[in-house]
């Protein structure tokens, strides 16, 4: 009987010694692993503010409540919250600026602490294509409810299948009036595919510009045998001239009764001029216009001579003296022709 009263004994002192020793072991480790204290030090930045704190609290978020502390859509804060708030801890609360931001029609409200435009709408995911134009600039440094806006700006081919115009081709008649218009071959408009390259902004398009052309259907130039002699000027393109020579002159004009004979035997009129024919031989087809392509005297035939047109001078006829008056003296580039 004294055996199990000392036995009962024995196991109660060993069952109160293990209690005791398990709550000592769970403290240690609560401490170990909650850094408990019943204060802690710590420093909260907030902005330009700093407060140094002392708090009991146990978690970064519990403690942001204590201080009365919101955080905003964007803030930043220097640990998460829901670690274990350390003494002697610094708590760094960074508020987000506001950005009006426009884009694809909607303006709504984003929020970031980047301090570059740019990576605070690469932050708030918001993506800017390699032609967009963006107002501000995206270099520009975030003010607290600044206005920006995003145009979307696409640039894209376009195919189209157009009507190639003819050209017509003027053959001159020396030894007709301006009123001799014969058509020769009849012009026909060809077709061609255009590639154009598109730029539109925010869905408006802002420009058009062709970069190739596919000829079709070959357009069939019309050709038109004109007379040049008569108050008519003939244009054409250098290119469309087939020059033999090429001569600078200075040039003068003269008139006297239309119709009258000159040296060639042709009749005086817009388009017949007089000429040194040691330079330039009677009976030659030329095309006059000033060197920088200002003005334009057209297709003439060198048919009349001068006592003063000597060396590079020519003298262009025209129907009045008023024009003469007004056409004065320039210098003129002469293009014989074949």
């Amino acid at each position: 009987m004294l055996h199990n009263q000392t036995l009962k004994k024995l196991i109660s002192k060993r069952n109160i010694l293990v209690t005791f020793s398990t709550l000592v072991i769970l403290m240690a480790v609560t401490s170990m692993l909650f850094g408990f204290v019943v204060t802690k030090d710590v420093t909260l930045v907030i902005g330009e503010e700093n407060r140094q704190v002392t708090t009991s609290r146990v978690y970064v978020e519990e403690f942001l409540a204590e201080q009365g502390i919101v955080l905003n859509a964007g803030d930043r804060i220097s640990a998460p919250l829901h670690s274990f708030l350390r003494n002697n801890a610094t708590i760094v609360v960074e508020r987000a600026k506001k950005i009006v931001l426009t884009v694809d029609g909607v303006t709504r409200d984003i929020y970031s602490c980047e301090p570059i435009l740019a990576d605070a709408l690469a932050e708030c995911g918001v993506t800017v294509g390699e032609h967009d134009e963006m107002l501000p600039w995206p270099d520009t440094p975030v003010k607290d409810a600044m206005n920006a806006r995003i145009y979307r700006v696409k640039v894209t081919e376009e195919k189209r299948v157009e009507t190639k115009p003819y050209n017509t081709i003027v053959i001159p008649n020396y030894d007709k009036f301006a009123n001799h218009s014969v058509p020769i071959t009849e012009g026909k408009d060809g077709t061609c595919e255009v590639t154009y390259k598109v730029t539109t902004k925010d869905g408006e398009e802002i420009g058009r510009e062709a970069v190739s052309e596919t000829i079709l259907v070959a357009p069939v130039d019309a050709v038109v045998e004109e007379g040049v002699q008569g108050n008519k000027i003939v244009t054409a393109s250098t290119s469309e001239l087939k020059v033999k020579k090429v001569i600078d002159c200075t040039a003068t004009a003269y008139s006297y009764n239309v119709g009258n004979r000159t040296a060639s035997g042709r009749p005086a009129n817009y388009g017949v001029i007089a000429v040194d024919p040691r330079v330039i031989p009677l009976g030659s087809k030329l095309y006059i216009e000033s060197p920088d392509g200002a003005w334009v005297y057209g297709y003439a035939v060198a048919g009349d001579t001068g006592g003063a047109i000597k060396g590079n001078r020519i003298d262009l006829f025209y129907n009045t003296t008023s024009e003469c008056y007004k056409f004065g003296r320039r210098t003129a580039r002469v293009y014989v022709l074949e």
